[in-house]
């Protein structure tokens, strides 16, 4: 027992991410609650002046979105959207403690923590699922590990302990992508045992993915399945493309859902049109993600939580300027990934972002999964490290090119 106390209380202390991650899978509300007091500690140091304020791109779409909630509870009178100005400044505060953890080591512990937690969605998920169909349910256990199921009125989905089996999806393929960039350094190392036991995890885990019944969460599996052969080699990803291209009506049969996939587009695009609309209405500060739902009601008679897409959520959200400058930001990251893919020497740990990175904005196209804090906080950890990267390779770059021209000039 004294062992145990003393491994806890070691890993609270060097490893809180990984911790509050764990704690954020297995008992939802007390892994937000525990990281909003981590990002709440950041920002109070950095008002005492002990942690600076980074100046990037990240720490200026945070300060928008800032402005833009006052701006809407003050336009609106609607003031309690100041509980989201409130949040944001605390989600900041995890983005800061994140980037002043500069150790790029803990991407390895985040990885698995995540890897282990898609393979628990799935098994936790099943087991719940078995339980309320035997009639057992109980709604404070529901609550506080994740099992009660939010905004569906269905079980017959996956949800693991996201409270929806969309969320649930989102850490499944997150889940999935870190554990292809391991599965990928094992077969680069031809470490066979490894390569087995990655193997028996991504059953699960794909298992688990197809059980929640998430079509984009399905399309992203195959994209991922398509990055990992493309990384070995274009010719299997190539291969893999044509595979697809030749059977896709034989294929579509295993797309969850597949029977109303049609009038699940057509609800979207509706959602989209009438999203438009309330950025042409409100296009300075937003509506907040508290204002939307009651406003997309109140124009249109039909219930939406988001605008399910992540770039037009940010519009109708917090305002065209936020929106500009997210679009902003994934032009600029794009940019970034496109240029280390092509001229970093280290795989490695780029491997890590390769795997997850696009999983942000893929699974955003139809969805807008960061309206979960569940979702954002691991999402914001991983942009914080991705910041931390594009840093460290660019400071590297500029040695590189410091050192061929000394070299050319001696």
């Amino acid at each position: 027992m004294k062992k145990l106390r003393e491994f806890i209380f070691h890993s609270f202390q060097e490893q809180p991410l990984a911790v509050a991650l764990s704690l954020l899978i297995v008992f939802p509300p007390v892994g937000i609650l525990y990281m909003f007091i981590l990002g709440a500690r950041e920002i109070i140091r950095v008002l005492k002046g002990k942690k600076d304020i980074p100046f990037d791109i990240i720490s200026v779409l945070f300060l928008i979105l800032f402005i833009s909630t006052i701006g809407a509870a003050i336009q609106q009178q609607q003031w309690s959207y100041l509980s989201v100005s409130l949040s944001i400044v605390v989600f900041y505060g995890v983005y800061l403690y994140s980037m002043n953890q500069n150790k790029m080591t803990q991407m390895k512990y985040f990885s698995w923590v995540i890897i282990f937690g898609g393979v628990y969605q799935y098994l936790f998920g099943s087991i719940s699922l078995l339980l309320f169909h035997s009639g057992w349910s109980n709604k404070l256990f529901g609550y506080l590990t994740g099992s009660e199921l939010l905004g569906f009125l269905s079980h017959q989905r996956l949800y693991g302990s996201a409270y929806n089996p969309n969320y649930s999806a989102f850490l499944l393929v997150f889940a999935m992508g870190f554990l292809l960039a391991e599965f990928l350094k094992a077969v680069k190392m031809k470490n066979y045992r490894r390569i087995l036991l990655y193997c028996a995890l991504l059953i699960f885990i794909v298992a688990g993915i197809i059980a929640t019944g998430s079509r984009s969460g399905f399309g992203v599996m195959i994209i991922l399945f398509g990055i990992f052969l493309f990384r070995i080699s274009w010719k299997w990803m190539l291969f893999l493309s044509a595979f697809v291209l030749a059977n896709g009506f034989w294929l579509y049969r295993f797309v969850p859902r597949n029977y109303d996939i049609m009038k699940n587009f057509e609800t979207r695009i509706f959602i989209w049109k009438n999203s438009i609309n309330l950025v042409k209405e409100y296009p300075r500060f937003g509506l907040t993600p508290l204002g939307f739902p009651a406003e997309y009601l109140n124009q249109t008679g039909h219930h939406a939580a988001h605008a399910h897409n992540i770039f037009l959520a940010f519009f109708t959200d917090f305002g065209v300027l936020a929106g500009v400058i997210f679009a902003g930001i994934t032009a600029v990251f794009m940019f970034h990934f496109l240029k280390l893919l092509k001229y970093n020497r280290s795989k490695s740990i780029f491997d890590w972002f390769l795997f997850s990175l696009p999983i942000l904005g893929l699974t955003g196209i139809l969805d807008f999964p960061l309206s979960s804090p569940q979702i954002a906080l691991p999402a914001i950890i991983i942009v914080s490290k991705w910041q931390q990267y594009i840093v460290r390779t660019n400071h590297s770059f500029r040695n590189r090119h410091a050192a061929l021209i000394q070299e050319n000039n001696s």
